[in-house]
């Protein structure tokens, strides 16, 4: 039952975020620059995690103040939620010199391979069979999910090329550590306590990198609603709800749940923007519900056996 929370847990956040990609994308047209965006993200989400938080101690709960934690600990949360605002940064940079399908598939491919070889070197999770294979076909599934209909190779590649690709993994590199880091939380710290300090780094270090070039604001009620959405859905409840199942995981299940992301993105884009999917991404999205299924029964295994 812990394992099928946990589960339900990582599947609705890749589920809102998948949906958020949606509101994202019509806010960017709508005129909104991508980090301010990312930025009204996290500013939006982070009150409602405080007033959760505050909330839980209220009633009785046990609350772990800053000064409690130790320096490890204190890192270990600053760095995930630095890590939360710069996978955003540098995928959003290799989306402005590669378009969005391939800074795509590789940051969320290559996060799973990257977490799976810290947590078997680190010794989190044993490395068997099962885990390979289904590392092999979520990211098969993921690819067929997102590849352009031309193929990768149709267009040229452009001036910006090499620092692309280095930003999308960059990128994967960053949402590896946010998936390691709530993961291996310290227990005593709660899913909302750390969440919302995290968080507050995150919209901190956004704040930082949106000030620059000049911060750009929804135009009309449509647009507030959209960001709106995408701070309290899309960010706080879904970033809590990882952070909770991935608490009750082995890293590499709570990263591959979260690949369900590009598929409820191409089912709602079918059913609100008449965007009908294809045969090949139909053959994604049941490669990647084969990867989840073993992925799932590994866990389970290991439970067994525990």
């Amino acid at each position: 039952m812990s394992a099928t929370l946990a589960w339900g847990g990582v599947l609705l956040a890749g589920a809102l975020w998948g949906g958020g990609a949606l509101v994202a994308q019509f806010l960017i047209d709508g005129g909104m620059a991508p980090q301010s965006l990312s930025l009204a993200r996290f500013a939006l989400g982070v009150p409602l995690l405080w007033c959760l938080h505050w909330r839980t101690t209220g009633a009785g709960g046990a609350a772990v103040r800053w000064r409690a934690l130790a320096p490890r600990e204190q890192w270990q949360v600053a760095g995930t939620g630095v890590a939360m605002a710069l996978n955003v940064s540098f995928w959003f940079a290799g989306i402005a010199q590669l378009g969005a399908a391939l800074p795509t598939v590789i940051s969320i491919c290559c996060a799973p391979a990257i977490v799976a070889l810290v947590s078997v070197l680190r010794g989190y999770e044993p490395f068997g069979a099962r885990l390979a294979g289904g590392l092999l076909l979520a990211t098969g599934g993921v690819a067929l999910l997102v590849m352009p209909a031309a193929g990768w190779g149709a267009a040229a590649p452009s001036a910006g090329y090499v620092a692309g690709i280095a930003c999308s993994f960059a990128s994967a590199l960053c949402y590896a550590a946010v998936v390691l880091g709530n993961a291996r939380m310290p227990a005593r710290l709660g899913a909302v306590t750390a969440s919302a300090w995290g968080m507050s780094v995150a919209a901190l270090c956004m704040l930082a990198v949106a000030w620059p070039s000049g911060i750009t604001w929804p135009r009309g009620a449509a647009q507030w609603l959209g960001v709106g959405y995408t701070g309290v859905v899309t960010t706080s409840v879904a970033y809590l709800a990882f952070a909770w199942g991935a608490r009750r995981l082995a890293p590499t299940a709570a990263v591959v749940g979260t690949l369900i992301e590009p598929l409820v993105a191409a089912l709602l884009a079918a059913m609100l923007l008449a965007q009908p999917m294809t045969p090949r991404e139909w053959l994604g999205a049941g490669v990647l519900a084969l990867a989840m299924l073993l992925i799932a029964r590994r866990t389970r295994g290991a439970e067994a056996r525990a």
